[in-house]
């Protein structure tokens, strides 16, 4: 005890007591915060709002204007879910991802040849003399649509009777009754009927063609203006042959078939009269296949001149020269063609050399027609067959209808 006084020094016990304290203390406070940092939130869905500070006044004034639109816009917000953390201890804000916009079918310019010429883009028309590429001959989902419509006629040779017939309409895809639609009629050939152009699949092995789907493709891809098609019979019972089929049809043009495509389609002519549709003419087209493209020269071009102004006649011809000079008679001397297209099949097709020599005589004699202005002949490699007669249809639709000088 004396020595300790002595020394004047601090007693280790105490020491120790208070060094204890200072350790309790030190846990008892800082280890729940530590504790207490370190334990994640769970996860939660927030809305975000993003503002962004403009840099110029100008970008105020923008920023101002899109602030008073979107409150005066229904209220949106994006939904967003905070997913873990980031190294630098943010939350990780992963947005939710916005579905892209289903990309629209771009527009397709369809050529509007004049003169033999695209009045737009200056393109002249380019022709298929082979098959078709094999997609014109696959069913698409913008089809059109064939109506049959039944009707009585009267036997306009041969007979007082009348007699029950049928016809056929391809209406396009998207068909408009707000919109006018130029008008082909298609006439069948020898042993064919109202459904021969439209509705008849044909087959050649690893293809089957049909006019209805080639007439589907040709307008899906712009390369013609829809059109309503129209085909009918050109016989009747009792009226049978080639001369007694022709003057049967040319009467029924004039007298039920035309007047009724007008008063029930949307086409050029105001109304079913001879009047309306002779106004029209330059939007009907006539064409067709052997017998049929007899029809043509023999039938529209003699007796319904005045009601068409596009010809298409395939593998088939009839007298020339009979034709030409009733059509340059004073009743249609003056009435222009939009369109004279023709051709056959370059091999064993018994019509070739006839079409060819028709169309030379137009050339030759008929001063309204012009070779590439608005005449034309594609010999496409076939038969007589209907390889080549869509293939021509395809080569000729482009062309018909069109305006020239």
């Amino acid at each position: 005890m004396q020595q300790s006084k002595r020394n004047g020094g601090f007693p280790l016990w105490l020491f120790c007591i208070f060094l204890f304290a200072l350790l309790v203390a030190f846990f008892v406070i800082r280890i729940p915060r530590i504790m207490e940092s370190r334990t994640p939130e769970p996860s939660t869905e927030l809305t975000i709002e993003t503002e962004i500070l403009p840099e110029s006044p100008e970008d105020t004034k923008t920023a101002e204007a899109e602030s008073d639109a979107a409150s005066a816009a229904p209220e949106s917000v994006n939904t967003v879910s905070v997913d873990g953390e980031t190294d630098d201890g943010a939350a990780l804000i992963i947005a939710e991802p916005t579905p892209e916009p289903t990309p629209e079918k771009p527009e397709v310019h369809i050529h509007s040849y004049c003169n033999g010429v695209c009045s737009e883009c200056g393109a002249k028309p380019e022709f298929v003399t082979d098959f078709l590429p094999a997609e014109f001959y696959q069913q698409i989902e913008h089809a059109g649509t064939v109506q049959k419509y039944n009707y009585t006629t009267k036997a306009y040779v041969g007979t007082e009777l009348t007699y029950d017939k049928s016809l056929c309409v391809y209406i396009p895809y998207d068909y408009d009754p707000a919109h006018p639609y130029d008008v082909l009629v298609l006439v069948h050939g020898a042993g064919g009927d109202e459904d021969s152009w439209l509705n008849t699949i044909y087959d050649y092995g690893d293809i089957q063609m049909c006019g209805r789907v080639i007439l589907d493709n040709i307008f899906d891809r712009g390369l013609a203006r829809p059109c309503l098609v129209v085909c009918p019979v050109t016989e009747i019972p009792l009226c049978q042959g080639l001369t007694s089929g022709i003057l049967q049809l040319q009467d029924e043009l004039r007298e039920v078939i035309l007047p009724y495509i007008a008063e029930n389609y949307s086409t050029y002519a105001k109304d079913g009269s001879i009047e309306s549709l002779r106004e029209a003419r330059d939007h009907f087209g006539l064409g067709g296949l052997s017998n049929g493209a007899l029809f043509v020269y023999e039938g529209g071009m003699r007796h319904d001149f005045d009601l068409f102004s596009s010809f298409m006649a395939l593998s088939g011809n009839g007298e020339p020269w009979k034709t030409v000079g009733i059509i340059q008679d004073d009743e249609f001397k003056d009435l222009p063609i939009r369109c004279l297209f023709t051709g056959a099949g370059t091999y064993n097709d018994w019509q070739q050399n006839y079409t060819e020599i028709g169309y030379k005589y137009f050339l030759e004699n008929e001063p309204r027609v012009a070779e590439g202005k608005n005449a034309w002949r594609v010999d496409v490699q076939g038969e007589h067959e209907w390889k080549v007669w869509f293939t021509d249809l395809y080569n000729a639709l482009p062309l018909m209808f069109q305006e020239t000088d």
